[in-house]
């Protein structure tokens, strides 16, 4: 059953969120191609400025792309769960994990899609450009070499991904979990869900200072090593973080949907 909930999930949702990712894709090789352009223009004013102009609807297109992905599947998540939609769901014989997991993986799939697209699509901007390109594979290594970068294992880099794949499904999950909070009110569903995000965002900021000042109070002789140390220890604060808060936020996402219904 959730693997049919989430073929519907998928089938419901790619129309949109693929036409806007290859709007990414588009918009990305017009944009390198007036990098490269830019090269070789040097004093050709117009050409210059609709180079400029097509780089900056690039820049918008990728805000544009992200922001409205997460916003969709917001919508998209509430319509089919609390909204008209959700009647159908919750008469169906399935179980409300299944609904939850189902909408959390398709909804991180997407969003991971999206970041790496942009992501390979500022490399290639920057690829476009030889000088730019050198420029910025110097900089990095000189970094790198800073940080100690090569005393990295392996493992570190594995684990960094697996806690930045957490972290993503609790940020998916901290939305379905006040968007259910949200359902409390009997007038004002989305603005006590928006409350709900606002006071949870204030708390987790409020726990990141304090334990970030707490990691100066105790590392005041900061070296270069000390950044390695940080670096190797970050992934397994931003792992146990990512499963606190996706434990946290998919049992209040499940008591809500499970205890608490209601769709009038």
């Amino acid at each position: 059953m959730l693997g049919k909930l989430m073929k519907y999930e998928w089938m419901a949702t790619w129309k949109l969120l693929l036409a806007a990712n290859l709007l990414t894709v588009v918009m990305t090789l017009l944009a390198g191609w007036m990098v490269h352009i830019m090269d070789y223009s040097s004093g050709r004013g117009m050409v210059e400025f609709v180079a400029v102009m097509v780089i900056l609807t690039y820049v918008g297109s990728m805000f544009a792309v992200y922001v409205g992905t997460s916003i969709y599947l917001i919508y998209r998540f509430y319509t089919s769960t609390y909204g008209d939609q959700g009647y159908l769901l919750h008469t169906l014989p399935v179980d409300t994990h299944h609904i939850i997991i189902a909408k959390m993986l398709v909804s991180a799939l997407w969003m991971l899609i999206n970041s790496a697209l942009i992501y390979f699509s500022v490399i290639f901007l920057f690829a476009s450009s030889e000088d730019i390109f050198v420029s910025m594979m110097e900089g990095m290594v000189n970094v790198f070499t800073f940080l100690g970068a090569e005393k990295i294992s392996a493992f570190t880099i594995v684990m960094t991904i697996v806690a930045y794949i957490f972290s993503l499904f609790a940020k998916v999950l901290k939305v379905g979990a006040c968007i259910s909070l949200g359902q409390l009110s009997a007038n004002h569903k989305l603005m006590l869900s928006f409350a709900w995000y606002v006071g949870i965002y204030l708390v987790e900021r409020i726990f990141q200072g304090i334990y970030f000042g707490l990691q100066l109070a105790f590392n005041v002789k900061a070296s270069h090593m000390d950044y390695l140390f940080y670096y190797d220890s970050q992934w397994e604060t931003t792992l146990i973080g990512g499963i606190i808060s996706c434990v946290v936020f998919y049992v209040l996402t499940w008591y809500m949907m499970n205890q608490k219904l209601n769709l009038d």
